[in-house]
């Protein structure tokens, strides 16, 4: 009953203190961007109006000493005029001992800056890799890797899991332009960082943007900066089919 008062009280106060989202000082991008997974697209909702679409299109598999890399499955297409960027989702095989050699490495910078090449010179890149305790001095060599081989103009933006962010710090000196901590699928430990955030992001890093499910109950306390939606199992069917070739 105490825990329940105090997660109550604190929401409370948190919300006083930040009565709106601050918009982002960046605005190259919109304020609230949509996550489309690689989902077929007959289950996915158009954008709303001034919402962005942070779209996965490429997959890495890291496996032992090897990797895939793998397309986009679901062909999706968005209205003209939404701004989009473009994720690269990174999965560790679990099945096979992770190397994280020089190899891997060269692989998931090269798929990166391949994505942004393609795109808009001042856009934007995501990476998505949630990388356990092990796996860290990968991640950080590897963001190294692409950051360094980035045009220059391009942003680089990476999703941080919520633990990241308050008692687990390791995220400090990063070279990158945004640390998006993802609020969701946090099972029991939710509640836990409800009270965390409420009180304030420990990492500064992680206080840009943050990411929330909507397939999941709004989160009581309020943040700045960019927001990031993932489009959860149960997302918005619509009548705009987006599997439909944009008009001419």
């Amino acid at each position: 009953m105490f825990r329940l008062h105090q997660l109550k009280l604190l929401a409370t106060l948190a919300g006083i203190a930040c009565t709106a989202a601050a918009a982002p000082e960046d605005r190259s991008l919109p304020g609230e961007m949509w996550w489309y997974w690689d989902r077929p697209a007959a289950q996915l909702p158009l954008p709303a109006p001034g919402v962005g679409a942070a779209v996965v299109t490429t997959h890495i598999v890291l496996s032992g000493e090897s990797f895939a890399r793998q397309p986009r499955r679901s062909a999706l297409h968005l209205p003209d005029g939404v701004a989009t960027m473009p994720v690269i989702h990174v999965e560790v095989d679990p099945a096979h001992p992770f190397a994280g050699n020089a190899a891997q490495i060269e692989a998931l910078r090269n798929a990166v800056v391949d994505v942004a090449r393609r795109g808009d010179p001042s856009a934007w890149v995501q990476l998505d890799f949630e990388a356990r305790k092990s796996q860290r001095e990968f991640w950080r060599s590897a963001v190294q890797a692409i950051r360094s081989a980035l045009p220059t103009g391009v942003k680089f933006s990476v999703t941080a899991l919520a633990s990241w962010c308050y008692g687990d710090r390791w995220l400090g000196d990063v070279p990158v332009d945004e640390v998006v901590p993802m609020y969701f699928r946090l099972g029991r430990t939710r509640p836990d960082y409800v009270l965390r955030s409420a009180v304030g992001v420990s990492e500064p890093r992680c206080a840009q943007a943050y990411g929330i499910a909507d397939d999941e109950p709004p989160w009581p306390v309020v943040f700045s900066g960019r927001r990031y939606v993932f489009l959860g199992r149960h997302a918005r069917r619509t009548s705009h089919n987006l599997n439909q070739e944009p008009a001419p």
